[in-house]
């Protein structure tokens, strides 16, 4: 038989447009696929990019605050191990989740820093500012004065635009926009509140009253001027009309409690 004569008859049951449909539509849900897939990984992407961000801002941002009363002490650890000891009626404001990055406080009022060795560890007050690596030191930070004293190591301390070195047993003060530069001090004295103990040595009358005032939470009024200059020393446990009464008799000065 020749071939010309043979005749094949398909035996198709679907028309031209069915076959080009079902031969396309795998490729179709095969790029749809895809495209789902990258879909969700810039997604995936996003949300983590979004959690960094707000992670990253909630530790650069987020910060503790402890404060302290009249009449009351507080000792607080920082997340590197260095302690704070805060005396009465002061601030003392940080961020644990940013300290890897920067170890940094704020201070408003008085307190005693052992720092452990590290990074550069800084106490801002206002504009007055402390470095230092790894030592101790005592930060008196009121309306009143600024005063670094230094026990172990080295403060660096910019105070009124200048930047002074301390050593152990250095003191810095500013008050009045007078800066003044001690060496060889008893600089264990500075932190002597501590322990309940207070010790002045030529500190005006009037920071001292205020000291009392402070420590016992009281009102003191005076029947005279407090124009003088106080060496002395009182522990906490003393009553504080005792207290005035010793201060005020060299001066011939009556203090009463309100």
């Amino acid at each position: 038989m020749k071939p010309e004569n043979i005749k094949i008859t398909p035996k198709w049951s679907k028309n031209k447009e069915d076959i080009w449909n079902e031969t396309f539509a795998a490729l179709e849900d095969s790029g749809s696929s895809r495209i789902n897939r990258i879909s969700f990984w810039k997604f995936a992407a996003a949300v983590v990019i979004l959690i960094v961000l707000t992670g990253t801002i909630t530790a650069r941002f987020y910060s503790v605050t402890e404060t302290t009363a009249r009449a009351t002490h507080l000792t607080v650890t920082l997340p590197d191990g260095s302690t704070v000891n805060l005396n009465a009626e002061s601030e003392l404001t940080y961020k644990p989740y940013w300290w890897l990055v920067s170890r940094m406080v704020e201070l408003n009022g008085e307190a005693y820093f052992e720092v452990t060795q590290g990074k550069r560890f800084s106490v801002i007050s206002n504009q007055n500012e402390v470095k230092v690596l790894g030592t101790s030191f005592n930060v008196f930070a009121r309306t009143e004065k600024y005063c670094v004293t230094c026990l172990t190591g080295k403060v660096e301390v910019t105070a009124a635009n200048e930047t002074v070195l301390l050593n152990p047993n250095m003191r810095l003060t500013y008050r009045g926009k007078k800066m003044t530069l001690e060496e060889n001090i008893d600089a264990r004295q500075s932190n002597e509140w501590t322990k309940d103990k207070f010790v002045f040595v030529g500190v005006p009358l009037v920071d001292v009253v205020r000291e009392i005032e402070r420590q016992y939470d009281i009102r003191v009024k005076a029947n005279n001027s407090l124009d003088h200059f106080y060496t002395g020393n009182f522990s906490k446990t003393e009553k504080p009309d005792e207290i005035l009464e010793i201060i005020g008799k060299p001066f011939g000065i009556k203090f009463s409690i309100k």
